[in-house]
């Protein structure tokens, strides 16, 4: 019951907490679900909701579903994707997703960057991407006050939530069970 209570905080009061009560929720779609010890595709995720790791070729378990996670939230409580990435002339749609989530999140560490095999495919040198030179960072608390006019109150405890799910290291993304206990989702 605290869910649809942030969420109804989340998108401006415009739903009242009986209306969010009556969602019903499915889950479909699990065509690419697999044992987290056994991954069977390097490619899992709709591209909007695709982790980092996952868009670098490198390996992946339970922290890529935090990040889809984190994106998700975000669309529910603004209706749009936090990363809606497009092929241009020159680059691909994943070179797209990689510099809008370096526009966000800031320069991916080299550590991590050149941890994978498909580095080479991104980055020329750390931190510059091969085919985008023009990034323009972002940040959430700018998006959320700013296109869609949320307090600091309001933003403040939700980039907080979103942030640790989209750490750029899997190891350090905020767990299932620290998401839930999150400041966001339980406080009245």
């Amino acid at each position: 019951s605290l869910c649809p209570f942030r969420l109804g905080n989340a998108l401006g009061n415009r739903l009242e907490e009986s209306d969010l009560m009556s969602i019903e929720v499915k889950i479909a779609d699990l065509g690419s679900a697999c044992w987290t010890y056994k991954p069977f595709s390097k490619e899992i995720q709709t591209q909007p909701y695709r982790a980092l790791e996952v868009l670098l070729g490198l390996d992946y378990s339970t922290p890529a579903d935090i990040w889809s996670t984190g994106c998700l939230a975000f669309e529910m409580a603004t209706g749009e994707h936090l990363f809606d990435p497009k092929p241009g002339k020159y680059f691909s749609r994943d070179d797209d997703h990689v510099a809008l989530i370096i526009e966000l999140l800031g320069r991916i560490p080299p550590q991590i960057a050149y941890s994978w095999n498909k580095s080479t495919t991104f980055f020329s040198r750390p931190g510059a991407l091969l085919r985008i030179s023009r990034l323009s960072p972002r940040s959430l608390h700018t998006i959320l006050s700013d296109r869609h006019r949320w307090t600091r109150h309001e933003a403040s405890p939700f980039t907080s939530f979103l942030l640790a799910a989209l750490h750029y290291a899997p190891q350090r993304r905020a767990t299932a069970a620290q998401c839930l206990h999150h400041a966001w989702l339980s406080a009245p």
